[in-house]
């Protein structure tokens, strides 16, 4: 027998397995034990928490990530998950690429509105192709934006400490200073400090063209250097603090390495700060279960060819933080009956005795323990989930249990008595069923 849709608040898509590790790591306002990573019913890897709402509810999150990128997967890995976890909520943090000069490497932004860019028609006239967009828009209400700006105002965790500094580009900078003055960076006192990452940046230096063998100027270089101490003539500026942007965020179908890609989207949707491949799709997905959708990702890069990949993780991280903190300050804009306001609640409502459910966890606490207990009362061992935490385990089969397995209440605890003949609440619960 098929088992029981397991219901969640909220079900988080990430694109990809890094992204996916990162939300793993936000910890703040867990409930023990913790993640559980899990094995649905139809083979995704997922992984379970709950974590405590800011007014004591507890939100009952399932999280899990696509086996690649792009919206078609995105769409195909939430539609299957939503059959097997209904949610009052999807979601996705991860990270983006950003708009340059409107956001800095690692910054998050919330996606007020989210759209497919690339969706439209083409037309050839006189040779020349054009591209004609018809935007169609996905966005979350005007309570959850104004959600998203009082928690984008809200000041970041100690986590924020480990964004990569300096960034490529400002030791590119301090690199060209240096030519400029006709001095050699490698013999500088600073060297070390203001240019740790030095293979990279030389190698970013050369293929921008603007320096040659033997840490020569070219003279787009030079051009270079000189608009520098023009727009800062007391030298560098210090990196940008870390900020939370609410913004457009525009998704297409191509990884971007385009310079010329945000000026273009900016004639149709000005105010746009990011590029994605997925977020439209849960968008979609969303708007036909008629729930919220909520978007969080941070920038990782500018869409253009100079990649920083030592922002990947923070990008994904900060995301995932401020994801959960949105969803931790925001059950009340959830459609529907909460899932569990206490973990007690949870249960209770679901017709699960927590009691007997930490009996059988502690007796029966691996998965192989409980299939070979569930075979012997009756049933088949394909039927037992792999679900690593036991509680949650003996939960779903208990449920299965009462909801016309195979394996009957009455008949599961007549065999858990012959391995626990004195325990009282096994004999409490089984004197219960055998009057059903």
């Amino acid at each position: 027998m098929p088992s029981a849709p397991i219901a969640v608040d909220v079900l988080v898509v990430c694109a990809l397995f890094d992204e996916f590790q990162a939300l793993l790591d936000v910890t703040e306002g867990i409930v023990e034990p913790g993640w559980a990573n899990e094995t649905s019913k139809s083979g995704w890897l997922t992984a379970s928490a709950t974590f405590r709402g800011n007014q004591a509810e507890m939100v009952r999150i399932v999280a899990t990530f696509a086996s690649g990128m792009g919206r078609e997967i995105a769409l195909a890995t939430v539609m299957e998950l939503l059959n097997e976890h209904p949610a009052r909520c999807v979601a996705m943090s991860g990270i983006c690429a950003g708009r340059r000069g409107k956001v800095s490497l690692g910054d998050v932004i919330f996606a007020d509105r989210l759209y497919s860019y690339d969706a439209g028609k083409i037309t050839v006239e006189d040779g020349l192709t054009k591209f004609e967009g018809d935007i169609l828009q996905f966005n979350p209400s005007r309570q959850w934006v104004q959600r998203m700006i009082a928690v984008a105002n809200s000041a970041p965790g100690s986590w924020v400490g480990t964004r990569p500094e300096p960034a490529h580009e400002q030791q590119e900078e301090w690199v060209l200073r240096r030519l400029i003055d006709g001095e050699n960076p490698l013999q500088a006192p600073d060297f070390k400090k203001a240019c740790p990452d030095w293979p990279e940046v030389l190698g970013r230096l050369t293929r921008r063209k603007w320096i040659e063998k033997g840490l020569t100027l070219t003279e787009t270089g030079r051009a270079r250097a000189d608009e520098l101490r023009l727009s800062h003539p007391d030298g560098p500026q210090p990196p940008k603090p870390f900020t939370v942007h609410v913004a457009p965020m525009a998704t297409g179908a191509a990884v971007v390495e385009d310079t010329g890609i945000f000026p273009r989207l900016a004639q149709s949707m000005r105010k746009v700060l990011g590029i994605d491949m997925e977020a439209s799709a849960l968008g979609a997905a969303a708007h036909f279960r008629d729930i919220p959708v909520i978007v969080v990702k941070a920038v990782s890069d500018f869409g253009d060819p100079f990649k920083d990949d030592r922002y990947r993780y923070f990008a994904a991280r900060a995301s995932a933080e401020y994801l959960l903190r949105l969803l931790k300050m925001s059950m009340d804009l959830l459609p529907g009956t909460a899932v569990s306001s206490t973990p007690e609640a949870s249960a209770a409502v679901a017709g699960v005795p927590l009691d007997l459910i930490e009996i059988l966890a502690e007796l029966y606490p691996e998965v192989g323990q409980a299939r070979a207990i569930w075979e012997r009362a009756g049933g088949k061992g394909s039927e037992v989930e792999n679900v690593s935490r036991p509680q949650d385990l003996w939960q779903r089969l208990w449920l299965r249990s009462t909801r016309g397995a195979s394996v009957r209440p009455g008949m599961l605890l007549q065999v858990v008595k012959t391995d626990a003949p004195f325990n009282e609440v096994i004999q409490r619960h089984l004197a219960n069923w055998s009057k059903v």
